[in-house]
């Protein structure tokens, strides 16, 4: 046991006398090139100010930032001019958008034509006119609206009747009656209220023919024979809807649709 205590004691001095014979390879100062603008001459009378901690000289160089290279400070700074450029346009075309979005007003008078229309519902019978006054309340009109016009045309233009006229008593009537269906003289006695007791002899729808049976009665000996126009006056009627609003004219063109289709409004 106590050879091998001092086995270890020997190798023990053995390996301190080792490192304390070892050296280190000398300090080549030449090795490490220095720029020349980097050299600083010191004055003569400079002294190393022990008081200073060496944290200090490494703290500005380690908080500086490292200088960019000329090219990528000068594309940086085109970039940045790019940027407002584009950012000065952006803001210089919002105006012009904004204006094209806006939809566009429409003249005053446009706006006046739209909102003030003017309808005209002619040719309108009694019946007829009765029927679109019984619809003109959904239209919801307000005074001087409305206005209505009247006038008598002629109904059944082109038909012409020959008639002649009794005779004293019913009984010759008759006679006179027979005896023109045996010269040809179709007819036959009216018992209307009006011509009661007349003998019509035709209805035509040219007053030329009319005449001409009535020319021929005469050269028979019935001179007597009449031709009478069968025109009638009728009533005939027309609506003047004036200023109405969108939703008035709707509502007037459906109506219209509704109650007299072969009948349509007009502009006025």
């Amino acid at each position: 046991m106590k050879w091998f205590v001092a086995l270890v004691v020997v190798l023990n001095l053995v390996v301190a006398m080792y490192g304390s014979l070892k050296q280190r390879p000398p300090l080549d100062v030449h090795a490490q090139e220095v720029s020349p603008g980097q050299v600083k001459l010191l004055p003569a009378n400079w002294r190393p100010d022990a008081s200073a901690p060496k944290a200090q000289a490494s703290a500005p160089a380690a908080s500086a930032p490292a200088a960019q290279p000329l090219h990528e400070t000068k594309a940086a700074a085109s970039a940045a001019q790019a940027l407002a450029k584009a950012a000065g346009k952006t803001e210089a075309s919002k105006p012009a958008a904004k204006a094209a979005d806006k939809p566009q007003e429409k003249p005053a008078a446009d706006r006046k034509a739209e909102a003030s229309a003017c309808y005209r519902w002619a040719g309108l019978n009694d019946s007829l006119l009765a029927r679109v006054k019984g619809g003109v309340p959904q239209l919801k009109l307000k005074s001087g609206q409305l206005q209505e016009e009247s006038k008598e045309e002629s109904k059944g233009a082109g038909r012409f009747w020959v008639y002649y006229p009794p005779l004293a008593t019913q009984s010759e009537t008759k006679t006179l009656s027979a005896e023109m269906k045996e010269k040809g003289f179709d007819n036959y006695i009216v018992s209307n209220a009006e011509f009661k007791g007349n003998l019509s002899l035709g209805l035509f729808g040219k007053e030329d023919a009319a005449k001409a049976l009535a020319a021929r009665l005469k050269a028979a000996g019935y001179d007597k024979a009449v031709v009478k126009s069968k025109d009638q006056p009728s009533k005939v009627s027309a609506l003047t809807f004036k200023d109405l609003d969108a939703a008035q004219a709707e509502r007037l063109q459906a109506l219209q649709k509704r109650l007299t289709p072969g009948i349509p409004l007009k502009g006025c």
